[in-house]
């Protein structure tokens, strides 16, 4: 086993071309934040007639959005099913077709504007990692009929029919998804956006805010209206910082394999898969033919920061290995990558109560729900929409009280909150 180089691959395809800003500025409205949300977020302002900026403390893409595994999917942190056990079929229905149009978003505008960001349509393929996962499955099967979405399921003796592996004991799985490389869709989307007018200024990290003024290095951008897509960094700018935490897992990608051997292990065509376990692992096909795969690690996913890579990289190559024992694979790219979250895994976006004219959003776990969150933030800024208030505020009831984390920490608040809302 070959220890990979400990780089991004994504940010290998592609140098970004930056634009700092050097001088003060005025805004209609100022967008700070040039991942998915922000980008989104963007898009729908000026396409609404707005005058937009955008700032990025590094590069579009460099965050969270650049770093994703890139499975378009509205299953995230929560699947179908923990929606309804927790809101019932409706209100989960509701927060389905919101999430589907961040997927729909994305699409959309891949085609539209021919970005190339090794789109691949590929089903999605929930396991069960363990005999007790086959509830999970069974019950996610279940909600998606429930609520009219296709769906199917397969037993551990059907499982190898799609999937080349002995290893799971049941899955479901359904269409209309899609694989990419996120970090060039956050680039490209950059691109389209200065073209219709949009300043995008990278390398430009705002710092602080006062009524209606960002300070940006040395630098200050007077706006009417600012929408911060910050994820996790939102606390630097004194923003939920008892309601946004972080969590990390790790990626790696393998040499290209060649199209016998992926047909062996995705024998009824490429598949996003992943598992039920708690700290759950994943893997599709990504560009080359390379087998993408990523997960967590229990001594990490709360950290602060990286503080080891080789433990996670053993993790997942013994996940493979066991899963696909007739394969020899060899991993060139490892790197980790940090998300916002919020206590119930649902993301929180906002008029902050505070300040009106500013707008927030964090804990967005997954590429669609940062679009449809961008987008909606828009329209809360541009038509006052205000239908999905209910299930985004920070002031909505979260799984533990607040004096909880006082006592244990936050990250083992956090991650009590999490196994909840989950499990429960």
């Amino acid at each position: 086993m070959t220890f990979p180089l400990a780089e991004t691959y994504w940010y290998t395809r592609k140098k970004p071309e930056v634009r700092p800003l050097v001088s003060d500025l005025d805004a209609e409205v100022l967008v700070i934040g040039g991942g998915m949300a922000g980008l989104s977020c963007a898009q729908a302002l000026r396409e609404a007639g707005r005058e937009v900026v955008v700032l990025e403390r590094e590069f579009c893409g460099a965050g969270a959005s650049g770093k994703s595994s890139g499975f378009i999917t509205p299953d995230s942190e929560l699947d179908l099913s923990a929606l309804v056990r927790k809101f019932g079929p409706e209100r989960a229905k509701e927060l389905r077709e919101f999430v589907s149009g961040g997927v729909e978003l994305i699409r959309e505008n891949i085609r539209r504007f021919k970005l190339d960001c090794d789109y691949r349509e590929q089903d999605s393929l929930y396991v069960a990692n363990r005999p007790g996962g086959v509830r999970k499955i069974e019950a996610e099967h279940r909600a998606r009929l429930r609520l009219g979405y296709p769906s199917r399921m397969y037993s551990r003796r059907e499982l190898p029919g799609i999937l080349g592996s002995s290893g799971y004991f049941a899955g479901v799985r359904y269409p209309g998804t899609f694989g990419m490389n996120s970090y060039l869709y956050c680039q490209g989307m950059k691109d389209i956006l200065r073209r219709k007018g949009v300043p995008v200024y990278e390398k430009t990290a705002a710092v602080w805010m006062s009524k209606g003024s960002v300070y940006a290095g040395r630098n200050i951008v007077r706006a009417k209206q600012i929408v911060l897509c910050l994820d996790r960094f939102l606390p630097a700018l004194g923003k939920l910082d008892r309601r946004i935490y972080h969590l990390q897992t790790f990626l790696a990608l393998t040499e290209k394999l060649a199209p016998e051997a992926l047909g062996k292990i995705f024998p009824d065509g490429h598949l996003m898969v992943w598992d039920t376990d708690l700290i759950y692992q994943y893997f599709r096909v990504a560009e080359g033919g390379r087998l993408l795969v990523g997960g967590g690690d229990l001594f990490q996913t709360y950290a602060k920061t990286t503080k080891d890579l080789q433990g996670p990289f053993r993790k997942l190559y013994r996940y493979l290995s066991e899963k696909f024992p007739g394969h020899r694979l060899a991993f060139e790219y490892l790197w980790p990558g940090f998300l916002g979250a919020s206590p119930d895994l649902l993301p929180i976006a906002e008029e902050d109560p505070r300040a009106a004219g500013t707008y927030y959003v964090a804990g967005a776990t997954g590429l669609p729900w940062a679009a449809a969150l961008g987008r909606y933030l828009a329209e809360k800024a541009v038509s006052s929409r205000s239908d999905l208030d209910p299930y985004f505020t920070s002031g909505r009831e979260f799984p533990w009280p607040a004096g909880l984390r006082r006592i244990l920490g936050t990250r083992l608040s956090f991650a009590l909150s999490h196994g909840r809302a989950k499990l429960v």
